[in-house]
């Protein structure tokens, strides 16, 4: 009895097993970083993140996208605010290459700091984010800063 459970089992466990096998597409992400100081002390923090995909179909045609984003800090190394452009490229490897997707997304750490604008735009293997930020001191206006970033790619889908 025993060894017709253990059949009806394993045989149950072939039966119902359903193994899937697809070709695989792998992200591979990296992380750049890069440091620009201001004369009062104050700095930019700008981090390059790419999504490159491998494994498509076509070894020659493949998109990529990545987001940048640059964080203002204070001298002091407080976060303030900070801008990120999103962007998706298709690109022929070695040939050719576009800009399909560009958003932009702000974040503000600081209550005394306002995004007060902010647009994105695309254009050929470019994509670009722009905000406006604005200092506020006793609900008046005492600094602007306006920051753009772009996300640029290039023939062998290599974010920049």
């Amino acid at each position: 009895m025993k060894q017709f459970l253990y059949v009806t089992l394993i045989f149950s466990m072939l039966l119902f097993n359903k193994t899937t096998v697809k070709a695989a597409i792998v992200p591979i992400i990296e992380r750049h970083e890069t440091i620009e100081y201001t004369e009062d002390g104050s700095y930019f923090v700008t981090t390059l993140e790419t999504l490159n995909y491998s494994g498509t179909m076509n070894p020659m045609a493949s998109t990529c996208s990545g987001k940048k984003t640059t964080t203002f800090k204070s001298s002091s190394d407080e976060k303030l605010w900070s801008v990120t452009v999103t962007g998706t490229f298709s690109y022929v490897k070695g040939s050719s290459v576009k800009c399909t997707a560009s958003s932009v997304s702000t974040a503000v750490y600081n209550s005394t700091w306002k995004i007060t604008d902010k647009a994105s735009s695309k254009s050929g293997n470019k994509a670009t984010a722009t905000a406006e930020a604005k200092h506020y001191v006793l609900f008046l206006p005492v600094e602007t800063i306006t920051k753009t970033v772009t996300l640029t790619c290039n023939t062998n889908g290599v974010l920049s």
